[in-house]
């Protein structure tokens, strides 16, 4: 009796997670490759970074290219994100070498805090092509 009782349930078992396994359900949450320009009214900015936040604490940061170009290494999930921007900082030097200043980049303190930047982007699943921009 106890030998049968097992064997229907794990034939239960087996059949729930067969059909789970066949329809392709997953716990694991989409993801999306994120790269872009970044701008600040109108004009690229050519220093600095870009960095992402979402409301479940998922972020992503990119340094910005003498074109206003990022990539975000990795994938980040989908969803929405605060953009915000954070200024160039003096590159690391050889001990003894007088490091030369941080490029000046002129974006005002409210676009450096995701709280008041007032710009968010939607990631989706895949490669996505996002532009910021950070307008007064």
């Amino acid at each position: 009796m106890t030998a049968r009782i097992f064997t229907r349930t794990a034939c239960g078992a087996l059949l729930v997670f067969a059909s789970f396994a066949a329809c392709g359900c997953s716990s694991e949450k989409p993801t999306g490759t994120v790269a872009g320009t970044v701008k600040y009214r109108g004009n690229p900015l050519t220093a600095g970074e870009v960095n992402l936040l979402s409301k479940t604490g998922a972020a992503g940061s990119a340094k910005i290219d003498a074109n206003g170009q990022y990539k975000v290494t990795g994938e980040l999930e989908a969803g929405e994100y605060k953009a915000y921007f954070a200024p160039p900082r003096a590159e690391p030097q050889a001990p003894g070498t007088k490091a030369s200043p941080a490029p000046k980049v002129e974006v005002p303190p409210k676009f450096r805090d995701p709280n008041s930047s007032g710009v968010v982007v939607t990631v989706k699943s895949g490669s996505n092509d996002i532009p910021i921009e950070f307008k007064d």
